[in-house]
Parts: C-alpha cells; structure tokens; sequence
C-alpha cells in the first residue's frame, strides 16, 4: 500500500505529532501541547541549572496527572531512558501502558533528548500513523515503527526509536485510526 492521507484533514493541519499521539482532539490541541511543553521544562530543568521539582507527591506545575516525585524519579541517574519519558506521557494523556497489545506509541529520540523530537502510533493491523503542522495525518504500512509517514525519505535508526504499547490510543487518535477506507487518498 503507499502512503496515504486523511482526505479531511483540515481541522488537524496545524495538530503536531505528540498531539495526534497523544489526544487526537483538535479541541484541546492547545491544552495538550502546553502541557507537553511543560513537562520537556520539568525534564530538562536540571540541564539549565534550575533546581528541580520539590519532592513531594503534589502535582507537577502545569500538569493535570503527573506528580513532583514522579518527574524526580524520572531524572534519577545519569541519563533519562525513552522508555521513563514515555511512561510518563502515557500517565499525563490517560494512555495506559499494557504489554502484548502491539498498539504502540512511538517517539523518535535523538541523543540527550528528553522528549521525543517525532511522535507516532502504530495499530496491531500493520498501519502507522502521524502527522506533522501544515500536512494531513498520513498512514503508510507499519516497517518496525522506522517509517513515520510523514518523514521525508527512508527509514529512522532503529537506534533512536522508542515505543511502549498501550491498551488503547486516545479516543480522538483511534477515530482517526478507524476511518474507513475511502476516507484516505494515495499521497
């Protein structure tokens, strides 16, 4: 199958990717991204010499679900792994992870990053799924999460890819996932 695009894509052309993973919900676009914003501050807080999050189990500053501890759980160590990053996405967007589902949220990680640079999903039926600001959601077949539909050309490195499969994507994302086929255009 080639690549493909969502034909009404105009209420999620301004969406960026860790929303459509995330939420899927043009509505609270602006909410989601705020708060992803403000846990890379959290997460990186201690790279730009700001003392961390108290430690205490209140909820982080600007965030609805994740608490001070668990940001400073998260930045035990010498490096923060993908995978903690990920966990915790999954806990503030309600996503819950669940082995042996093969629903997966994926996150494209440079070195050092905290938070993914790339975010996608991908559906136990072979699909994946993502888009970018100023292009439709897009899905192509599924090649080992390295082919986000929206990447301009080959495949990512295995090595900068990261993923944690969840018992179900957003509602708003598995509409998405669930439209049927003469919804979507060959790209």
């Amino acid at each position: 199958m080639p690549k493909q695009y969502l034909t009404d894509s105009a209420n999620y052309m301004d969406m960026a990717c860790h929303v459509f993973a995330l939420s899927g919900d043009p509505a609270q676009q602006e909410d989601v991204n705020n708060r992803y914003a403000q846990l890379g501050n959290l997460l990186t807080s201690d790279l730009l010499g700001v003392p961390p999050v108290t430690a205490n189990n209140n909820i982080a500053p600007g965030l609805r679900v994740v608490t001070n501890n668990e940001i400073r759980q998260c930045l035990r160590g010498a490096a923060v792994p993908p995978s903690r990053s990920l966990r915790l996405l999954c806990r503030e967007f309600g996503l819950v992870p669940t082995p042996g589902t093969r629903i997966k949220l994926w996150g494209h990680f440079e070195p050092g990053q905290r938070l993914p640079e790339h975010m996608y999903v991908t559906t136990a039926d072979g699909m994946i799924y993502d888009t970018v600001p100023g292009a439709p959601i897009r899905r192509d077949t599924n090649n080992n999460g390295q082919n986000p539909p929206s990447w301009i050309s080959g495949l990512l490195d295995p090595g900068v890819i990261f993923s944690i499969e969840v018992a179900a994507f957003a509602p708003q994302t598995q509409a998405v996932v669930n439209r049927p086929g003469n919804q979507w255009a060959n790209i």
